[in-house]
């Protein structure tokens, strides 16, 4: 210890002599150099200059005197610097210590000693520093109240009272933030002004004076509303900026308020000038403080704020983006105890909802919601930021809602969409942003319940919104926007026109009002259009749905809108087009809009969330075929129905696309596909964690961007330039080799079928199909009570005929295959249904009463193909190598688990089973497996060439991914439960043997997801993207004779002296056989035997 002394002495010393400091106490040259280090601290910001001010201002405490004055101003020092490293570092430590020595230094000062009010504004500074890292309401009123002490005690003509007054009105401010009292502010604005007033020009303080005014002023003008003040905080913010030195470390924060106060502004008018500078100055706040520095995560919340303001404005996804980004560094960066966190969470939670909206990531949305609710969980309840944070939470609730229909979640964003309204003072200028939320909940309620008090008082809310904002504030238009929906809703409950003239007035109000490039103008257009044509459908007035058309093509051209909301634009202005006979336009917008198509269903979506996006398109590609057939255009048509359609499968498919030829090309290039591929197609297991699906979700759209410009690579490689092109149409030809292709499109405009055969592409018009008929028919329960079948089986039968009547009669008159009288020269048609025709019968089409020949089946061997892309890859792996000795597995599930007594129990299985190992036996190696798990069934699967499944179905409409085979496992307690086989197991798997697949169970080729229905996702065309060529389904569950009765006479008919042949059509052409001997015995019942359908090559 005493060799350091000496060191520390032998330091000082030198000091002396080089500041010529002769006679000087240690203790004063120690002081004096930490002065010293700290003020180029002040003005360069770099941290070892703080840390050695404060090592030299702890020495200066070690050394004796007798002046008890001395000690208190070397404390007081001391705890200044500490208190700027807290500032520059966020460590607390350094806060805490800090205190202390100020609360000494305070308390063993005379209270009529001159330097007591430098000490109590010291400490009081510091307890407002502590009161922001922890929310600690004790610390901020000790604070103000020494910090008024400082004030008090100073002589109105002492040069220190400014820096006095400044203080005190920064924490009066952070009282009014607390609690609400306008009083407080205003107190704050008075004394702010006094201490610029009474600073000279030449201050070096004035800077920092104006900045807090204007804090200040600003936020006077967040409650009142009144554009003077925020004129006069801009004002004040610029002069900051100007009159400090480029190199002074305080410049950054002048930047940032200045970027706040400019966006504000552009908040309100508009003016693009005022964004784009927030955003330059928010840029160089960020870029000129250090990366460790504690107000980096303030500065870096504010820019992502901005950015997310230009994407609102402008749509770029790359502003939105890089303000996730940068939102997201300041939470990570932010001490958990830091009160600020809780403003950080709630930004970055308004962000990843906004990316929601655009793209449909359901990851983002959850995390929106999770990072809302810590904002939320960590404000006190009497915390003023509060009601914005309650108003974010619910908007983020009503938008899972929406998504996935929980009542729960509507329930509790009325609940805290409430609390924000009731919890703001009436004078409070973000009132109306909280009402206007608080309406459209209201209004989602009145979807829910019909109860029209709820739509009464969300038009009752969504009026004091609109009412309460200045006609020249840019949220007005959005106010106006919601309030005209809520109107419209009443006219469509009540039927007053009064309401829906109202509901156009307003709507027209806010399209006039926004900026011609601001991202919300197509959902203001789409609002105005729907309001518009409503009214031609009131009065049949022709203007009224012209200017509707005129409307929905704005909004389709509003490029710097949301790719969802110009899409549904465009859906609507096809119908429009169509009605007003303006086709040349119209097939324009048809290939427009299908090609934005793939754009907004990404493959860094998870597969939900790519359901539900494809979902919100539905029958757009089929009116865009209409509309092109119109244009008597039917090769264009036909390239863009395969477009527009079975997206998803297309998707899966291509994960297994043959890379054998890309290899040799180019192996690197293979290998990053591959890897890519495999990224953005990992699944998440059950037992993820939350923040592991996040990172999944993070790495799957970086994957799938990588993806985009690989792809493009490859293209650029010689002979690779078709890698995952769409099908020409000479391939699509090639499909119809043996047969026809046939596509029937029915839309609201129009029903056609497209043939294409190996020599060309054909369309007939189908004028008594129409799409009302169609609706009542498709929207038919055909299986039920047993005690109803009599009845329903009359009912199927008439919708056969009509069937035939209609479409299938015309289109086999039009390919002249109506006069082959034997199977063995009948020709082969794949059917392939579009838009309302996806799920219909055309292979059962007719009148099957004994002795007709007015059906399908008396004429066309039948297949089904969700796509002629589909039906392509079907056909290519029919060539694949099956090996010498054929391998079949049979499935069975004699027992479910799971089930209701009656419906658990399938004896007829044990018959089937029974049937079809007798032919299988002698020509194939069979593996039996009864009572399997899906586990079990994936790995027999990958050595087997014909699979066997006799077991209950299970389709789900909503997300048809999930729908599967139902088998059993053992869970966690060794107990017998469901385990279910699903289309998503199956897309994740390339079996490279599989020939042919039947699923004997309930309706595995059911396609009544009604808003997914194009996209023919089923637990067949899962086995077919397995790799299975050949799978037989059902569309509806069968009685358990008939079942025994088709699968035994199927495999009987597959065997061809003596051997066992899996050629395509005679898979066909042993099914239609099948079917038609049991059709001959039970021809009154098309119930029994027309589900049975036969899909692929």
């Amino acid at each position: 210890m005493e060799d350091q002394q000496e060191d520390v002495d032998t330091l000082l010393a030198h000091l002396a002599e080089v500041l010529e400091l002769k006679d000087t106490e240690p203790h004063q040259i120690a002081s004096l150099f930490a002065i010293t280090m700290y003020e180029k601290f002040t003005r360069s910001g770099i941290k070892q200059q703080i840390d050695t001010a404060i090592s030299f201002a702890q020495m200066s405490l070690h050394y004796e005197h007798n002046e008890p004055e001395v000690t208190n101003g070397l404390l007081s020092n001391l705890g200044v610097f500490l208190e700027s490293r807290y500032e520059r570092t966020g460590d607390i430590a350094d806060l805490e210590e800090a205190i202390q020595v100020a609360r000494r230094a305070a308390a063993s000062t005379p209270k009529d000693h001159f330097n007591l009010a430098i000490y109590l504004d010291n400490l009081g500074n510091k307890l407002q520093r502590r009161y922001e890292r922890t929310g600690d309401i004790a610390d901020l009123e000790e604070a103000i109240q020494v910090a008024q002490q400082a004030v008090t005690s100073t002589p109105k003509d002492h040069s220190n009272l400014a820096g006095y007054l400044n203080n005190f009105g920064s924490k009066l401010k952070r009282r009014y933030e607390r609690t609400g009292d306008i009083a407080n502010l205003e107190e704050a604005i008075q004394v702010a002004r006094q201490a610029v007033t009474s600073t000279p020009k030449d201050h070096s303080d004035l800077a920092m004076y104006l900045d807090n005014l204007g804090s200040k002023l600003q936020r006077r003008y967040e409650r009142t509303g009144d554009i003077a003040n925020l004129e006069e905080a801009i004002q004040v913010a610029r002069q900051a900026v100007t009159s400090t030195p480029e190199d002074h470390s305080d410049l950054v924060g002048y930047l940032n308020n200045l970027g706040n106060k400019l966006q504000r502004r552009y908040e309100w008018t508009g003016d693009m000038a005022d964004l784009e500078e927030a955003i330059q100055v928010a840029r160089r706040a960020v870029v000129s403080t250090p990366k460790d520095h504690s107000d980096l995560a303030g500065y870096l919340n504010n820019l992502g704020s901005k950015l997310e303001r230009r994407y609102e404005r402008t749509g770029d996804i790359a502003d939105l983006e890089e303000a996730i980004q940068v939102a997201r560094q300041a939470v990570t960066s932010t001490p958990k105890d830091y009160s600020d966190l809780a403003i950080y969470l709630d930004n970055l939670g308004s962000k990843l909802e906004s990316r929601y909206e655009r793209i449909g990531d359901m990851a983002d949305l959850e995390e929106a919601i999770q990072v809302a609710r810590q904002a939320v969980a960590s404000t006190p309840e009497d915390y003023s930021d509060l009601a914005g944070y309650l108003k974010n939470l619910g908007s983020k609730l009503e938008s899972r809602y929406q998504r996935i229909g929980d009542i729960v979640d509507l329930e509790e964003a009325i609940h805290v969409a409430r609390q924000a309204v009731t919890s703001t003072p009436e004078d409070y200028f973000d009132l109306a942003i909280y009402l206007d939320n608080f309406g459209n909940k209201l209004e989602s309620w009145y979807k829910q319940t019909g109860d029209i008090a709820d739509l009464e008082e969300a038009i009752q809310v969504a009026r004091q919104a609109v009412a309460s904002t200045p006609k020249d504030h840019s949220n007005l238009v959005g106010y106006l926007n919601n309030l005209s929906s809520k109107l419209q809703r009443r006219y469509e409950r009540i039927g007053d026109i009064a309401d829906l003239e109202e509901a156009i007035q307003v709507a027209r109000q806010a399209v006039t009002s926004t900026p011609k490039d601001h991202s919300d103008l197509a959902g203001y257009l789409n609002n105005l259009g729907s309001k518009l044509q409503r009214r031609f459908e009131r009065t049949g007035d022709m203007a009224d749905l012209e200017e509707a058309n005129r409307v929905f093509g704005r909004s389709w051209t509003s490029y710097s809108s949301a790719p969802f909301t110009r899409i549904y634009a465009a859906s609507r202005c096809l119908k429009l087009l169509f009605h007003l006979k303006q086709y040349d336009e119209a097939a324009e917008i048809a290939v427009s809009v299908t090609d934005l198509l793939p754009i907004v269903n990404a493959q860094s979506l998870d597969r939900n969330d790519r359901q539900h996006v494809i979902s919100r398109f539905a029958g757009i590609a089929a009116d865009a075929c209409g509309v092109l057939l119109r244009a008597r255009d039917p090769e264009t048509a036909l390239q863009y129905l395969e477009k527009g359609r079975a997206v998803i499968l297309g998707q899966m498919i291509d994960n297994w696309s043959d890379l054998s030829s890309l290899i040799k090309a180019h192996p690197v290039l293979a290998i990053k596909f591959k890897t890519l591929r495999n990224t953005i197609n990992a699944r998440s297991g059950h037992s993820s964690t939350e923040s592991d699906r996040l990172l999944a979700a993070q790495r799957r759209r970086a994957a799938a961007a990588e993806l985009e410009l690989c792809i493009q690579s490859i293209q650029g490689v010689p002979g690779q330039e078709l890698f995952m092109a769409a099908q020409s149409i000479e391939a699509m030809q090639a499909c119809a080799v043996g047969g026809n292709v046939v596509v029937v499109n029915v839309s609201h405009l129009r029903s056609d079928a497209i043939i294409v055969s190996p020599t060309g592409i054909g369309t007939i018009r189908l004028p008594s199909l129409s799409a009302a008929d169609a609706e009542i028919w498709i929207g038919k329960q055909w299986h039920g009570l047993r005690s109803e079948r009599g009845a329903r089986n009359k009912e199927y039968a008439e919708f056969l005929k009509w069937l035939w009547e209609v479409c299938v009669k015309h289109v086999l008159d039009a390919i002249d295959c109506t006069k082959s009288v034997s199977i063995e020269c009948f020709s082969r048609i794949w059917w392939i249904g579009t838009g309302l025709a996806s799920s219909m019968p055309f292979h059962a089409a007719g009148d099957h009463s004994p002795g007709s020949t007015e059906n399908t089946f008396n004429h066309v061997i039948s297949s089904y193909a969700p796509s002629i892309k589909t039906l392509s890859y079907s056909r290519s792996r029919c060539s694949v190598d099956i090996g010498l000795q054929l391998k079949s597995l049979i499935a069975t599930m004699p027992v479910t688990p799971g089930m209701k007594p009656g419906l658990d129990r399938l004896p007829g299985v044990l018959d089937e089973r029974r049937s079809v190992m007798e032919i299988l036996r002698h020509y194939t190696t069979v593996e039996e497996i009864e009572q399997p798990s899906a586990e079990a069934v994936i790995h027999s699967l990958e050595e087997c060439n014909i699979a066997h499944f006799a077991c209950h179905g299970r389709t789900n409409y909503i997300d048809p991914s999930s729908s599967g085979l139902i088998l059993q496992r053992k869970d966690e307690s060794w107990s017998v439960v469901q385990d279910v086989l699903t289309v998503h197991d199956l897309s994740e798997i390339n079996l490279q043997y599989a020939q042919l697949a039947y699923l004997s169970a309930c309706s595995t080729a059911e396609n009544k997801a009604a808003l997914l229905a194009d996209e023919a996702i089923h637990v067949v065309s899962g086995f077919q993207v397995a790799g299975f060529p050949h799978v037989i389904g059902c569309l509806w569950p069968s009685v358990d004779r008939v079942c025994v009765e088709v699968a035994r006479g199927f495999y009987a008919l597959l065997v061809e002296q003596d051997v066992l042949r899996l050629e395509s059509r005679g898979i066909a052409a042993a099914l239609h056989t099948s079917v038609m001997e049991v059709r001959a015995k039970d021809w009154k019942q098309p119930l029994n035997w027309a589900q049975f359908v036969h899909y692929g090559a």
